[in-house]
Parts: structure tokens; C-alpha cells; sequence
């Protein structure tokens, strides 16, 4: 009886002690959130490092010099061929001290570390695998342990990224070879993998370390992985390490490249925009992270490298965005980083030592930007407001977005005195610069120039929107017979004005109280005024007429950020060039294009052209099959003409493609086309498992 008594007691303590993990995606407070991202958020600036056996090859394998840190599943390599690495893999000139040290001096404020990159091999002393830094090199050191020595001396936050995809593992993704990402679909075994391999690596990462500030994962959109496995994941890590911060890759949530979450209740913490920044300032927390040059890895053949100009514009854009910028450092086999990236981190920290202030402990605006070239910025307690000059304008500039305190100092970073300035009413104000700095040699600072002033954001009336049945439209709109477009603001109490263009004559702006009717094309200016408020800025929409088609009917609908000239892009008759980003092209995310056009009456038919942009860098795929289909009455579609099924070329150059496709003549008043989307990006990808784009904008029918 005693010895059962004690069973039923040991049972419930640990009943208990299973019961003290918490849930914290359900029950972590706003007010806890906070707290535990504000380190996060007033960091501002962080250096991203990919380093591992990779770094041997430097980019090189057979002839070919395109690869970096995905050189085992892009140059088809088998497990046991790449372990090899590992034997040659001897940093001597590694030194954590001088690589904390340089992220210091450029103003970084936290370090993300591989310590396991989709290879599989880990940058620690692991006792859970032998294929490690320490058991399997010669190096044998513990290079997480010397940086997490080094941060904690320097004050700077270590973390670490983790891949959730292994390629190493048998059973996780090791399997597979040659395609490592899918294979012939998931592995039976990955729980075992998850639950005995990969938790259990976490736990030292999280236990012998010292706290770690983010852990950053990736790999995430493997066939085995889960939404519900990823909040799982989430809180054993929170568990772990309760003030820990994690990305939103632990989970299923991210949006391909564009990094932020599909759903509201993703798991993790900030959005993950790769290689991209996005199009306008937010409250949620996001982090770009980048690349120097065309690589994460260490390549010894890319000399690509963005220019320091070009990387501290970034910076300034992300903060005025409200995000942060994690930039990526590619050391090479010898534990070094590359020269290039020495000299911009030392250009970038020349400038920090200036202007920091508006990178740390600082926040973005909802007006970040104007005349492309002043970006604003605001100090976290929201006592100052920066004006960050892209451009030197000159003897003068004019601000509108900052209301300065009346009667304060205004000043120049990085130069002694005080700036005069005057109030010009709606106009904002206007700031005198510098004589001395007019001489681009007297400048103490280079690239972009800050004037900080106490004050906080100027009201601004919102931008009008212009919508059209129902729809957000931007910048061009296509129409066939006639349209209606309605201006609207998300400013109440405004009064809107606007004016037309059109090739006859200019209209000056006037009063918007009505849809306007278009039947000719037009371009409408507006913008709006409201009292107490700077006027908005103007937006400005041109409307394009086509004769071509009655109407196109989208089964699924284009993205919004590629949404080309609206509906009736494709019968424009204007094709769109080898960039993805000018507006002639529609985008469609993992979905096949699928369109119905109209013709309004009966027509002979005997050719379908269909122009499909490949920019396979940018996520964007030809589709791997078209099919076109003719109808009569738009509901019975009959099938005329389609291509075979195309496996996608890993080697595709960026190039638009017309696929012609002919078959006998046909009498039809409507055409539905076809153009199958690959759906999610290849194993062969950089970015394999996000989704595929198909790329669109112009359809002949002869």
C-alpha cells in the first residue's frame, strides 16, 4: 500500500509539472508581448551570418560558380559526399571577439548565427549528433560558445538561427537525395527526427548559452511540417526560454518572400520579408533581412556587392517603416569575413556614429516618406521627429510631415549650431542648411543627412483612393466600353478635390462630390484638405481604353501588388519587358491563371498567344502546362488546343515568353485559358516550398 501511495503521489507531482508549461500563444498578455519585444524593437539593426561547410566549396562545384549555402541540394550532392567537408573545414582565423566587434562598430546591436543550416551540420559542441563543428573537424572548437563569451562582453544579443529542414538527418529530409526538399513525399520517420533529434539540439542551444535573444527559424515549408506543429514548437522553445523571441518561420504563416503572415493567429512573433522591404509603413514587427551581394553563403566568385549608399537608403527605409534590418555576412572557409563586407560594415558604422539615433530606440511613421526623398522617423518616447535626407537638397528644404515645437532648436547631425528655420503654414516649414555644407567636401557625413527637430508628426490628411466596382485600383487602370471611378479618403471631415487630363486639355481641380463616368481615357489627380491637417498628397490614376476585349472573368484573382493595369491588362497590346516589378505584369501567388474572356459577339479563332514572364530568382515560373477552351454560351467550355506537361529548367534565364498555340479554326464568343501553376517553387530553389508565382500580361487571340 505504501509503494502505491507513492506512485499515485509521484503521478500527480508530475501531473503538476506538466501542467506549469504554459500556452503562451493563448495567454501571453499585449502588455507581456511588449515588454519581452521591446529590446527587439529598439534594436533596430542586426547582422545575419551563414556560415558552415558550405563556406569550403565558396560557391564552386564542378565548373559551375552560381552556388553558396544550398550547394548540396543544388549541385545534386549525396550526404555521404558532402560529410567530407566537414574534414577540410579548419577556421583558424576565426575569432568571435573581432567579428562581435565589427557588428558593434556598425551599430548593430544583435548578431543571428547559423547554428544549423538545411545541411544539417551544427556549429556546436552537440551531444545528441556527432556531425558537429567540435566532433567532426578539426577545428574543434565551440564556436557558439565563443560568441555567446564574446557578445556578453561587448553587449551585444546573440541568437540563432535554426533550420527546421534537414538534409542530413535520415529522418527528416537525409533520405531524399537528390531532391532534399520532397523527395517521394514525407518521411514516416520525421516525428522521431522532430521529437529525438531536433527538440533535443534546441534544448542545449537554449540551455547552455546564456539567454538567447531570437531564434530564428527557417525550412519551415517542407511537406512533414505543420501550423500546428510550429505552435508547438513555439511554446517548447517559450518554455525554455520564456523572453525569447521567435520568427514567424516557426510555423506555416509566412507569405513567400514577402514574409508576413497569411492568417492572424501565426505562430511567431515578427514577419520575415526576404530580400524585400515592404511597400509601407506598419505597427506590426517585421525584420528585412538581406544580403550584401547575390549570396547568403560565402561565394568567391560573386563580387556583386551593394554599395554602402545603397545599404544605409535600406536602413532608413525599414526604420521609417517601422521594421528592422538584419544584414547577412557570408564568412569564408578560414573564418574571416570578406573584405567587401569589411569595408561597408566600416563605412555604415561612420555614419551610425552620427545618426544612430534614428535607428535605435527609434519608431516609424505613418507618412515615412516624401518627395522620395525625406524619410521620417520618430524617437521611441516621441519627443523628437527626424527628417532623413536621401538626396542634399541644396541651400533649403521644405518639410511638411514634422511639426517642430515652437521657438525649439532645430539641428543638423553632425553639425555644431543650431539650424535657422520658419514657419510656412500649410506648406510645413522651411529649414536653412549649412553654407559650410553646401562644399560636399566640408560634410562630416556622407550618404544621407539627418535634422532632428523636437516635435512629433504633422497631421496629414490621408491620400485619396480611387476605387472602381468595388476595388482598390493604383496607378493604371484598364477599361473597354466605359467605368466609374469613386475617390474616397480614410481621413473623416475631408474634402476631396481633384482634376482631369486628358490629350485635349487640363482641367484645374475642383470639388469631388460624384462617381466620375469615363468613356475616353483620362488621367484623375486628387488629393484632400482638411482643416488643421497638411494637405494630403496627390494620387494620381491614369485610365487606359481598350477595344479588344468585352471583359476578362479571373477564376482566381491577381495579387494586388502585381495587379498590371487591372482586369483587362492582358488585351492592352502592350507587353511587359523582362522586369517583374513595371506595372504591365498580373501575378498570381500558387494558383493557376485561369481567365474567361469575352468577346461580345462570335468570332473565328484558329490562335491563342499567351505572354509568360520566367524570373525564377523572384519566386516566378512559366507554367507547366496551358490549355485553351472556346464556348458559345460562356458555360460549356470544350478543350482545342493545350501544350504537354514542361519540367521546369533549374537554368532558366529571366526572359518574357509568347507561347503560340494554333489549332483549326473555330467560331467562339468566348476563350477561357489556362495556365497551370507549378505551385510551390522547386527542390532545386533557393527558396524551395514557398509559393510559385505565374506572371502574365498580355493574351493574343487570332
Amino acid at each position: 500500500m505504501k509503494y502505491l501511495l507513492l506512485f499515485v503521489f509521484l503521478l500527480i507531482v508530475l501531473g503538476a509539472c506538466r501542467t506549469t508549461e504554459r500556452n503562451f500563444l493563448q495567454t501571453e498578455t499585449k502588455r507581456e508581448k511588449d515588454e519581452r519585444m521591446m529590446w527587439w524593437r529598439d534594436a533596430g539593426f542586426g547582422m545575419f551570418i551563414h556560415w558552415g561547410l558550405y563556406a569550403i566549396p565558396a560557391g564552386e562545384y564542378k565548373g559551375k560558380t552560381t552556388y553558396a549555402e544550398w550547394i548540396q541540394e543544388q549541385a545534386d550532392i549525396t550526404v555521404e559526399e558532402y560529410e567530407k567537408y566537414a574534414a577540410q573545414f579548419n577556421p583558424v582565423d576565426f575569432n568571435a571577439e573581432e567579428w562581435v566587434k565589427m557588428a558593434k562598430e556598425a551599430g548593430m546591436n544583435y548578431i543571428v548565427i547559423t547554428s544549423k543550416h538545411h545541411d544539417g551540420f551544427s556549429l556546436w559542441n552537440s551531444k545528441v549528433s556527432d556531425y558537429d563543428i567540435v566532433d567532426s573537424t578539426p577545428f574543434k572548437r565551440d564556436v557558439l560558445n565563443e560568441l555567446a563569451d564574446a557578445c556578453a562582453k561587448e553587449g551585444i544579443v546573440l541568437c540563432f538561427y535554426h533550420s527546421i529542414m534537414d538534409w542530413h538527418h535520415p529522418d527528416a529530409q537525409g533520405i531524399n537525395f537528390p531532391d532534399y526538399n520532397y523527395g517521394d513525399g514525407p518521411n514516416p520517420n520525421f516525428s522521431n527526427y522532430s521529437e529525438n533529434y531536433m527538440k533535443p539540439q534546441l534544448k542545449e542551444l537554449l540551455t547552455n548559452y546564456g539567454d538567447i535573444g531570437v531564434l530564428w527559424f527557417d525550412g519551415e515549408w517542407i511537406n512533414e511540417w505543420t501550423e500546428p506543429q510550429g505552435k508547438e514548437l513555439y511554446n517548447f522553445v517559450r518554455n525554455l526560454q520564456p523572453h525569447i523571441i521567435i520568427n514567424n518561420r516557426v510555423g506555416k504563416g509566412r507569405q513567400g518572400m514577402a514574409g508576413m503572415n497569411a492568417y492572424d493567429d501565426a505562430a511567431g512573433d515578427f514577419g520575415t520579408p526576404e530580400q524585400e522591404i515592404l511597400d509601407q509603413s506598419t505597427k506590426l514587427d517585421w525584420e528585412s533581412c538581406m544580403t550584401m551581394n547575390d549570396h547568403w553563403g560565402f561565394n568567391k566568385h560573386d563580387k556583386n556587392f551593394k554599395s554602402t549608399e545603397a545599404l544605409i537608403k535600406n536602413l532608413i527605409d525599414i526604420a521609417a517603416k517601422g521594421g528592422n534590418y538584419l544584414l547577412n555576412i557570408g564568412p569564408t572557409a578560414q573564418g574571416s569575413f570578406p573584405e567587401e563586407s569589411i569595408y561597408r560594415l566600416k563605412e555604415i558604422g561612420e555614419w551610425m556614429n552620427i545618426n544612430s539615433e534614428i535607428i535605435h530606440n527609434s519608431r516609424g511613421t505613418k507618412n515615412y516618406i516624401e518627395n522620395e526623398s525625406i524619410y521620417y522617423i520618430k524617437s521611441k518616447d516621441g519627443k523628437n521627429i527626424y527628417a532623413v535626407l536621401t538626396e542634399w537638397p541644396g541651400k533649403n528644404i521644405s518639410i511638411k510631415y514634422a511639426q517642430p515645437v515652437p521657438g525649439s532648436k532645430i539641428h543638423l547631425l553632425g553639425f555644431n549650431e543650431p539650424l535657422q528655420w520658419k514657419n510656412n503654414g500649410k506648406e510645413g516649414i522651411i529649414v536653412e542648411l549649412p553654407k559650410e555644407w553646401q562644399n560636399e567636401s566640408n560634410r562630416s557625413v556622407k550618404h544621407a543627412w539627418v535634422i532632428k527637430m523636437s516635435g512629433k508628426e504633422a497631421l496629414v490628411s490621408d491620400k485619396p483612393e480611387f476605387t472602381i466596382e468595388s476595388k482598390v485600383v493604383e496607378e493604371k487602370f484598364l477599361f473597354s466600353n466605359e467605368t466609374e471611378v469613386t475617390i474616397n479618403s480614410h481621413t473623416s471631415g475631408v474634402k476631396i478635390y481633384y482634376e482631369i487630363i486628358n490629350s485635349k486639355n487640363d482641367e484645374t481641380f475642383k470639388t469631388y462630390d460624384e462617381p466620375i463616368l469615363v468613356k475616353k481615357p483620362i488621367t484623375i489627380r486628387a488629393y484632400t484638405v482638411k482643416d488643421g491637417f497638411i494637405d494630403s498628397p496627390v494620387n494620381e490614376l491614369v485610365l487606359l481604353k481598350t477595344n479588344k476585349f468585352e471583359s476578362i472573368k479571373y477564376k482566381n484573382h491577381y495579387s494586388q501588388k502585381y495587379s498590371g493595369l487591372g482586369d483587362l491588362t492582358l488585351g492592352d497590346g502592350k507587353f511587359g519587358g523582362d522586369d517583374y516589378m513595371n506595372k504591365e505584369w498580373l501575378g498570381f501567388e500558387g494558383v493557376d491563371f485561369e481567365a474567361d474572356i469575352d468577346f461580345g459577339e462570335s468570332q473565328k479563332i484558329s490562335n491563342v498567344s499567351v505572354n509568360f514572364l520566367s524570373s525564377q530568382e523572384n519566386w516566378i515560373f512559366f507554367p507547366a502546362k496551358i490549355e485553351v477552351r472556346i464556348s458559345d454560351d460562356g458555360k460549356v467550355y470544350k478543350k482545342v488546343v493545350s501544350t504537354e506537361h514542361v519540367k521546369i529548367d533549374k537554368h532558366e534565364k529571366k526572359h518574357a515568353k509568347l507561347f503560340q498555340l494554333n489549332f483549326n479554326e473555330k467560331s467562339a464568343k468566348y476563350v477561357k485559358i489556362i495556365g497551370e501553376n507549378i505551385s510551390i517553387c522547386p527542390e532545386w530553389h533557393t527558396s524551395a516550398g514557398g509559393k510559385a508565382w505565374i506572371f502574365i500580361d498580355e493574351v493574343i487571340v487570332q
